[in-house]
């Protein structure tokens, strides 16, 4: 499935929100989402961050029962991509 997440060009990282009190930060602490599915809110200290969307290999429900569990398995990857 497609999620629509920011990538900070400060540490690279990719982060998105799986739930709708998903706040979920870069771990430089640059940039941060929320909102899940139901809406897109950014905070962030600079705007060098893109707004993408990329392919993961789960579904919605899964990725809600991650956050919502504390799994944290999705969410957010250090990787460049």
């Amino acid at each position: 499935m497609k999620v629509t997440g920011v990538l900070c060009n400060h540490c690279h990282d990719f982060i998105y929100s799986r739930a709708r009190h998903d706040f979920h930060c870069c771990s430089c602490g640059n940039v941060c989402v929320d909102g899940g599915f139901d809406y897109m809110k950014t905070a962030f200290y600079d705007q060098n961050f893109e707004t993408m969307e990329v392919e993961v290999d789960t579904t919605k429900k899964d990725l809600y029962d991650d956050w919502n569990k504390g799994k944290d398995q999705y969410g957010w990857t250090h990787a460049p991509l």
